[in-house]
């Protein structure tokens, strides 16, 4: 309504440019077609088919633009620029080449709520857009390294997202989202863990102890409370992630479980994985484990379980633990 409302008193539209078919994106586009039935919508010809799908507009409607087609709006020129997988299969970015502005879609978003039209806050909107990439982005960040380097050729002065406010400034978030994709991790363990009977949290208090000492960086959640988008920043710089669970019928927490899914789905650079926690008789945490984090690339460090409360021996192995993920940071070059 508010978008139609904005619209009154524009009589006539040649076009409606869809970058994105998802709703979020897309949901007004029958509303606008509604009232400008002569308007055509451009669109990528992946584009076209799931717009059909998901809002059942008719083929009529569309004009499909290959990637590199431009369009002329008189004295204004779109070209429009195919970005599959940043992040759904279908996007594209538009790029106004009198202006130098690159309307980028979904790509460097940020997850903020502003009346700020343009950057004002850099520190403000870098965690905001960090945690976009984080949550949205980050399983694909292979793909959208490809695309970072195919609109490395393009003067723009300005970058316009879908998401958040815009970047007057564009090398601050290009180089933000190099350093997110390519850099190298960082010396930092992520430690998601839970606890139901204080052996777990024990383990997880003295492991951090002897990180801090070693001169590895930790990161904390405990799942029973935690933000998980934090998780998921926190994953972006991770060099080592370590798990902390009690055994549950025989397998992990199921918050753990989550955890689990969710740092695989998002698939980060880390180097390094291990396990921590503990069981009363018996279980197949670290299989279970093992199995449901195929997508990380990672080497696993010797896992340390604790049969109950945690004794000497235990306590010892999580310091050997902590020593073996910092000598491997180091040799790793990780800082």
């Amino acid at each position: 309504d508010e978008l139609l409302t904005q619209l009154e008193n524009v009589s006539k539209l040649d076009y409606v440019v869809s970058l994105h078919a998802e709703q979020d994106h897309s949901g007004s586009i029958p509303h606008v077609l509604s009232r400008y039935p002569d308007a055509k919508l451009i669109s990528s010809p992946k584009a076209k088919g799931m717009l059909m799908d998901l809002l059942r507009i008719p083929e009529k409607s569309f004009i499909s633009v290959s990637d590199g087609e431009t369009i002329s709006l008189g004295d204004k020129t779109l070209e429009f620029i195919h970005t599959p997988w940043v992040h759904w299969p279908e996007t594209m970015v538009a790029y106004l080449k009198e202006d130098k502005i690159l309307f980028s879609c979904d790509f460097f978003g940020s997850h903020i709520a502003t009346t700020d039209l343009y950057v004002s806050d850099e520190a403000r909107v870098y965690e905001a857009a960090k945690r976009y990439y984080a949550e949205i982005m980050m399983p694909f960040r292979n793909v959208i390294k490809k695309n970072l380097e195919k609109i490395a050729s393009y003067d723009i002065a300005i970058i316009a997202p879908s998401h958040g406010p815009i970047y007057p400034r564009p090398s601050f978030i290009i180089d933000a989202h190099k350093d997110w994709i390519d850099g190298p991790s960082k010396n930092l363990v992520v430690l998601p863990y839970i606890s139901m009977h204080n052996s777990t949290k024990q383990m997880v208090d003295f492991f951090i102890s002897s990180l801090v000492e070693n001169g590895v960086s930790v990161e904390q959640f405990n799942l029973a409370v935690t933000d998980i988008g934090k998780l998921a920043m926190a994953l972006v710089d991770a060099g080592t992630i370590v798990i902390g669970t009690p055994t549950v019928l025989a397998g992990p927490h199921p918050n753990v479980v989550y955890g689990a899914f969710l740092a695989n789905a998002l698939r980060p650079k880390a180097k390094f994985l291990s396990i921590i926690g503990s069981y009363g008789w018996g279980g197949k945490t670290v299989e279970i484990l093992a199995g449901m984090i195929p997508n990380l690339k990672v080497e696993v460090i010797e896992p340390v379980l604790a049969k109950g409360l945690p004794s000497e021996a235990d306590f010892k192995a999580l310091e050997n633990l902590a020593e073996t993920i910092a000598t491997k940071h180091k040799e790793q070059g990780l800082k």
